[in-house]
């Protein structure tokens, strides 16, 4: 708890205290009653005696003295008990609120708030219960929050393992199907397919939470994008009229997260593959700016299902995917285009690092 709160419960007043303050105001109030009634009722019954001149002897006045008294008396006893029962319900209408504060903490019902009233033993007992509530809802929503977090890396690792994984197929399809292939070639195929494998296994494993994505050092950006984008080309060329631009793309050592430009590729592919139109060139141009990385993809969409927003929920969970991971590295994402056309703009931070 906060330490105004603290301070304030080293000022606190004992409840039995409080109590006998309320006991004494109800006896101050029911003796004030008392004697104002009392030599009020006896200065006017006086007054009536005298006016009318009836005598009354020494014992009768005594016994309309004590028949004051006894009215008087009761008069102010009632006063004392209806004031000190206001006066205690109060405190027992505010435990009846604390004992419902703390069934509802047993319920893990939290949305409650129980108002601090005076300054005893209940009213810390009170701030602490809304103390404990307000943990606890902190408590539930980061649970939630952790809960949600996981879920979607798992739905985004999920939908990222299916390209590799289709890739995979492709390959072994193909290898299946051309007898003619040379062996250059086969070599080409076997090697696409265990690039796709080792990246399988390392999204498996994060999935798994066994690694977790690391930034890696190489010796050329170039190279490594030459590389993913005629992977990028082998999942598209047989069905899309593929054109890809690298010449703007330095040759120079960095330290960058080849995984995820692996995921960031593999995505743009199954994108393509989803929404383009086949009888349209698709143009992927990759360079490099100072530290950063540029990956531009064009293309004409067949199905107008684009959206500049996409949500997790929709179809178009590549996209948030190549988001996430772009902002992870220090970059953004830009979506535009319309019902006829697709562009996506990506720039990652690269770290650029000295040859060994």
């Amino acid at each position: 708890m906060s330490t105004d709160t603290t301070q304030r419960s080293g000022n606190r007043r004992k409840l039995y205290f409080e109590i006998l303050k309320d006991l004494a105001a109800a006896l101050v109030v029911a003796a004030f009653t008392f004697f104002f009634l009392y030599y009020s009722s006896h200065s006017i019954v006086e007054n009536y005696i005298t006016h009318r001149g009836i005598p009354l002897t020494d014992v009768q006045m005594s016994l309309l003295d004590t028949w004051l008294k006894s009215l008087c008396i009761a008069a102010a006893s009632i006063i004392f008990i209806c004031m000190f029962l206001v006066l205690l319900g109060r405190r027992l209408e505010y435990i009846n609120q604390i004992t419902a504060g703390v069934e509802k903490l047993r319920e893990r019902q939290m949305n409650f708030y129980i108002e601090p009233e005076g300054n005893d033993e209940l009213t810390e007992l009170a701030e602490s219960i809304n103390f404990l509530s307000s943990s606890q809802r902190r408590l539930m929503r980061r649970e939630q929050e952790l809960k949600d977090e996981r879920e979607e890396f798992i739905r985004s690792l999920s939908h990222d393992i299916r390209t590799p994984l289709t890739s995979i197929l492709s390959y072994s399809e193909l290898l299946a199907e051309k007898e003619d292939l040379g062996k250059e070639e086969t070599q080409n195929y076997i090697a696409l397919v265990r690039s796709k494998s080792e990246q399988m296994k390392r999204l498996i494993s994060q999935l798994s939470g066994q690694s977790t994505a690391a930034v890696e050092k190489i010796d050329d950006i170039g190279l490594l994008m030459r590389q993913l984008t005629f992977e990028w080309e082998e999942l598209l060329d047989e069905n899309f009229d593929c054109h890809v631009d690298l010449s703007h793309c330095g040759n120079f050592p960095c330290a960058v997260d080849t995984s995820s430009l692996c995921r960031i590729i593999d995505n743009l592919a199954s994108n393509v593959q989803k929404y383009a139109d086949p009888s349209e060139a698709v143009q992927l141009t990759v360079s490099t700016k100072g530290h950063l990385l540029l990956i531009r993809q064009e293309n004409k969409v067949a199905k107008p299902v684009i959206s500049k927003n996409p949500a997790p929920e929709s179809s178009l969970i590549g996209l948030v995917n190549v988001k996430r991971i772009a902002e992870a590295s220090g970059g953004h994402v830009n979506v535009s285009g319309d019902d006829c056309s697709f562009l996506i703009d990506i720039e990652i931070a690269l770290t650029v690092t000295d040859m060994a």
